[in-house]
């Protein structure tokens, strides 16, 4: 049980609600490393198929950039169960940790929960969103986090921060290019989307999330530790290296 003294409420209402944000979809926690994030996939889809890319150094290491997975609930295919991930990491520099994550499922049709029921699951779990559009057949929904802990920033529109067409490959150039851009407009950003019938009834989701606000510098570590790397591989491989042919 928790016990506010008068002069601290305010104190202790925020860090509760710090502690009840969660960065994660369906357990994928951002920070996760790739190991982290396999096996709590395969702790909820044991038969899933799963396709993890690794990007390596030219001294040979090797860390997990993305990653995908792909389940279809075949023993039942005609009332079918579609789910999909995708998982973009950061490099060893900063932890090779997940950054961006998108799910989307198809509701089995013997099982679809209310559109209403699965938006208000959403808003238990990130707070009241930043933005939202509602009409029969569907629910849209965006958080906007200054920083984590925050409550979600109030926006006129939607800010389009993690498309579906340019979802990250990894932490690369171009991805911290647009951080650098993105981190003050975008922050913590998650896009939520439940749609349905008519009748009420959701038939699929599809939500995303992606933290800019330190992948700037996560990726100046990155190339800091590839430098340190590939430094040290190259000391080590001129030590060693044959004479120089005589001229």
């Amino acid at each position: 049980m928790k016990i506010c003294i008068i002069s601290a409420v305010l104190l202790c209402t925020a860090i509760v609600t710090a502690q009840a944000t969660e960065f994660d979809i369906n357990g994928m926690k951002l920070g996760m490393n790739a190991d982290q994030v396999l096996a709590r996939y395969q702790e909820l889809r044991p038969e899933g198929q799963h396709l993890f890319t690794k990007w390596s150094l030219p001294e040979g290491s090797e860390w997990v950039a993305n990653g995908r997975t792909l389940y279809n609930d075949l023993t039942n295919p005609d009332d079918m169960e579609h789910e999909r991930y995708e998982f973009a990491f950061t490099g060893l520099g900063s932890g090779n940790k997940l950054f961006a994550t998108r799910r989307q499922l198809q509701f089995k049709p013997s099982a679809r929960p209310s559109m209403e029921s699965v938006y208000a699951a959403a808003v238990k779990k990130y707070g009241e969103p930043s933005y939202l559009s509602k009409d029969d057949s569907s629910v849209w929904a965006a958080w906007k986090f200054t920083s984590v802990g925050a409550h979600a920033e109030k926006l006129d529109s939607s800010l389009g921060c993690i498309r579906k067409s340019d979802f990250p490959v990894g932490l690369d150039e171009h991805t911290a290019g647009k951080a650098k851009k993105a981190m003050d407009f975008c922050g913590l950003y998650i896009e939520f989307s439940v749609k349905g019938n008519q009748t009420g009834l959701a038939t699929g989701l599809d939500m995303a999330m992606i933290n800019y606000l330190d992948l700037a510098q996560d990726f100046d570590a990155d190339n800091h530790d590839a430098r340190k790397r590939i430094d040290a591989a190259k000391t080590k491989s001129t030590s060693k290296a044959a004479p120089a042919p005589e001229l």
